[in-house]
C-alpha cells in the first residue's frame, strides 16, 4: 500500500558524517495526491527536520490566537485524542458529515483539520498527551494525573476532560475512520506508572501492542480487523450458552427425579461439546475501505527492559504499511536522563533509518541536541509552553550570537521570570534583536509584559508564547544549518558551556503569581456570593442578608497596580454619594428597590 506520507533525508556533507553521528536533516510531508484529495483549497504545509509539531490542547495551540498561529515557521500540530474525544462518540459518528459544510470547501471531506480549522497544517493525532504525563513536566495549575485502571486485551483506558473511559479497538477504529487525521498513532498499550514496572507488565504491553497494531493495519488495507476480537466473544457466548443450558437441564432433572436419564444426557453433551471446540467458529468479515489518506506511526515500547525494547523495534520494523514510530519514554520517568536517552539508542539501533522518529518526554535545548544526534526527527513544542505558564521568556541562542542582539544581556541566562518586580521598570523588548511579534520594533517590553502579567491580562501569555516559540523555531533552524555544515557536535558543546543544564522544574509558583491569583480567587468568590444575594432578595421579597459590596469586589483588601486604583476612587465617591450612609446601608436600599419594582403588587 502506498503510504500518504513523504519523508525524505537529504544529503549530509561528507565532513559533517562525524558531527551529528546519526544526525540528518530531511522534510516530512503529505503526498501531493492525498493533499489534493482532502482539501482543494488548502497545500499542508512541510516540516523541516528536525523539527517540531506544536503542542495542543483540546485541539488548540495553547495562548495564540488564529492569526498568531499561522505566523509560526512549525508545519504540524500534535493533537491528543483522549482530550478532544466526546463522551457520545463514536456513537454519535452517524452525525458526522461525509462532506465540509463550509461552501468554499464543498466537495472535501470533512475531516479533523477541518474541524479544528487546522486545513494547511498535518494534524498529527496520538492517543494520549505524553508530554505532560511526568510529574516535572506538569504545570503548578494542573492537579496530578489520577490513577488509571489497567488496561486490558480489549481496551484502553484514557483520561478524558469528562472523567475516566475506556476505549476498545473498535472505537478507535471508528474514531480514525470519521476523524481522518493525516496521521495517527497505533493504539497501544502504554505504560503511564511512576514507579519502574516489572518484567510482566512489560512484556505484556509489548505483546498487547503488537497485537492490536496488527488489527489496525489488516483495517487499513481494507480488511477486517476486529474479526479476531469477535470470534473471541463467540467462542464466550456459545460457552455460557451451554453451562446455562446444563444448568437449566439438571434443575429440571432434580424436579423429576429423572436423575439417570440427565446423567447420559450430560455424558452426550460433554462428547458434543469436544467435537464443536475442534470446529472453527465462522464469523462473516465486516466489509471496510482501506486508509488512503492516513499516516500510520507505530509507539514502541518495552520499557527499561533492554530485551523488550529490542523485541519491540523489531517487531514494529517488520511490519508493512508503518510510516513512522514514536519511541517511549513515558515508562522511563523515573529513570534519570542519561539512563532514558540510553534506552531510546537501544530502541533506535533495531528501527529503519529511512523512516521518521518522533520522541516526547525531552524537550529542554540541550536534550533536544542529545537526541537529534541519536537520529531522532520530530519532537513537540511543549517546552515554550512550559516557560509561558511559568511567566519566562527565552534568551537562549545557538551558535554565535545573533547579529543585533544586545550584549548587555546576561549571555548565561536562557530566560528571565517576567514576574520578577525587577522588570517592572525596563522600557527594552524581551531579547534586542529578535524578530517576534512580541520583540519586533520594540512593541512591547518587559516592563509592560511584567504589568501585564500582575493584572492578569490574557495579552501576557500570548505575547510570551509568541516570543517562546519563536526561539524555539529559530533554535531548530539553526540546529538544521549546523548538520548541514558539519559543526553541530562543536555547537552544541559551545551551547552547554554557555548555557549549561536546564534549571529543574518545581511545581512552585512564583510569589507574586501566587499573590494575584489568590486576589482573584477571593474576589470571584465573593461576587459569586453577592449575586446568589442579590437574587434571594428579589425572589423571596426581603429577609436576606446581603454581603457588603466592598467585600464583593475585594476593595478593601485588593489593589491592583493602576488601572484598579480608578475603581477604588469611584467606590469611595459612590459611598458618599446622594444616597448617604454605610456601604452596606447603600446596597441595602439598592436591593430593597429593585425587590419592590420587581413585586407584582
Amino acid at each position: 500500500m502506498t503510504s500518504p506520507l513523504k519523508f525524505q533525508i537529504k544529503q549530509t556533507p561528507t565532513k559533517a558524517s562525524g558531527a551529528g553521528e546519526s544526525a540528518r536533516c530531511g522534510t516530512f510531508a503529505l503526498s501531493q495526491a492525498v493533499s489534493k484529495e482532502t482539501d482543494q483549497q488548502h497545500v499542508k504545509r512541510t516540516i523541516e527536520t528536525p523539527g517540531c509539531l506544536m503542542y495542543s490542547q483540546k485541539g488548540a495551540v495553547p495562548h495564540l490566537t488564529p492569526d498568531n498561529l499561522r505566523q509560526q515557521s512549525f508545519g504540524g500540530v500534535n493533537v491528543s485524542l483522549e482530550q478532544i474525544l466526546q463522551t457520545d462518540q463514536p456513537g454519535s459518528f452517524s452525525k458526522w458529515p461525509e462532506t465540509s459544510p463550509i461552501p468554499q470547501f464543498n466537495g472535501c471531506k470533512f475531516t479533523l483539520s477541518e474541524y479544528l480549522r487546522l486545513q494547511d497544517l498535518i494534524t498529527f493525532c496520538d492517543l494520549r498527551d505524553y508530554s505532560f504525563a511526568a510529574e516535572t513536566f506538569r504545570h503548578p495549575t494542573t492537579p496530578p494525573a489520577k490513577k488509571l485502571a489497567s488496561n486490558t486485551d480489549y481496551h484502553t483506558v484514557l483520561s478524558t476532560p469528562k472523567g475516566i473511559r475506556q476505549l476498545t479497538l473498535d472505537d478507535y477504529l471508528k474514531t480514525v475512520r470519521h476523524y481522518r487525521p493525516d496521521v495517527v498513532v497505533a493504539l497501544a498499550d502504554t505504560i503511564a506508572e511512576t514507579t519502574t514496572p516489572n518484567e510482566k507488565r512489560i512484556r505484556k504491553s509489548v505483546e498487547r501492542s503488537l497485537k492490536w497494531l496488527d488489527q489496525i493495519l489488516l483495517e487499513r488495507n481494507g480488511k477486517d480487523g476486529t474479526i479476531a476480537d469477535r470470534r473471541v466473544e463467540e467462542e464466550k457466548r456459545r460457552r455460557r450458552e451451554r453451562k446455562e443450558k446444563k444448568r437449566n437441564a439438571a434443575a429440571a432433572a432434580k424436579a423429576t427425579g429423572e436423575r439417570q436419564e440427565q446423567e447420559q444426557e450430560q455424558e452426550q453433551e460433554k462428547v458434543q461439546g469436544e467435537n464443536k471446540k475442534e470446529e472453527e467458529i465462522y464469523i462473516e468479515p465486516i466489509p471496510t475501505e482501506p486508509w488512503t489518506d492516513v499516516g500510520l506511526f507505530v509507539a514502541v515500547g518495552g520499557a527499561h527492559l533492554e530485551e523488550s525494547r529490542i523485541w519491540s523495534a523489531q517487531e514494529s520494523s517488520k511490519k508493512e504499511g508503518v510510516d513512522g514510530f514514536v519511541i517511549d519514554t513515558l515508562s522511563l520517568s523515573a529513570l534519570d536522563k542519561d539512563s532514558r536517552l540510553k534506552l531510546v539508542q537501544t530502541s533506535l539501533d533495531h528501527l529503519p533509518t529511512d523512516k521518521p522518529k518522533l520522541l516526547y518526554g525531552l524537550h529542554a535545548p540541550e536534550d533536544v541536541l542529545d537526541a537529534v544526534a541519536m537520529g531522532i526527527d520530530l519532537f513537540d513544542t511543549s517546552y515554550p509552553f512550559q516557560l509561558t505558564e511559568d511567566g519566562k521568556a527565552s534568551l537562549y541562542y545557538y551558535g554565535p550570537r545573533p547579529a543585533g542582539q544586545d550584549k548587555s544581556n546576561n549571555d548565561t541566562l536562557r530566560s528571565i521570570n517576567l514576574w520578577d518586580d525587577v522588570h517592572g521598570d525596563k522600557f527594552v523588548p524581551i531579547l534586542e534583536g529578535c524578530g517576534c511579534y512580541a520583540c519586533k520594533d520594540s512593541k512591547h517590553t518587559r516592563a509592560y509584559i511584567n504589568h501585564l502579567l500582575k493584572t492578569h491580562e490574557m495579552l501576557a501569555t500570548v505575547l510570551l508564547m509568541g516570543h517562546n516559540m519563536y526561539q524555539y523555531s529559530q533554535f531548530f533552524t539553526l540546529v538544521r544549518e549546523s548538520i548541514q555544515e558539519g559543526t553541530l557536535q562543536e555547537k552544541s558543546s559551545q551551547f552547554r558551556a554557555t548555557f549549561g543544564k536546564e534549571p529543574v522544574r518545581t511545581l512552585e509558583k512564583h510569589p507574586n503569581q501566587i499573590t494575584v491569583e489568590a486576589a482573584l480567587q477571593k474576589r470571584n468568590q465573593r461576587l459569586e456570593g453577592a449575586e446568589e444575594g442579590v437574587v434571594g432578595v428579589i425572589g423571596m421579597g426581603s429577609g436576606v442578608p446581603v454581603p457588603s459590596l466592598g467585600a464583593a469586589i475585594g476593595v478593601e483588601d485588593i489593589e491592583m497596580e493602576d488601572g484598579n486604583k480608578s475603581n477604588k476612587k469611584r467606590h469611595e465617591s459612590e459611598k458618599n454619594g446622594e444616597d448617604g450612609g454605610s456601604k452596606d446601608e447603600v446596597v441595602e436600599k439598592k436591593v430593597k428597590k429593585a425587590a419592590e419594582s420587581s413585586s407584582p403588587l
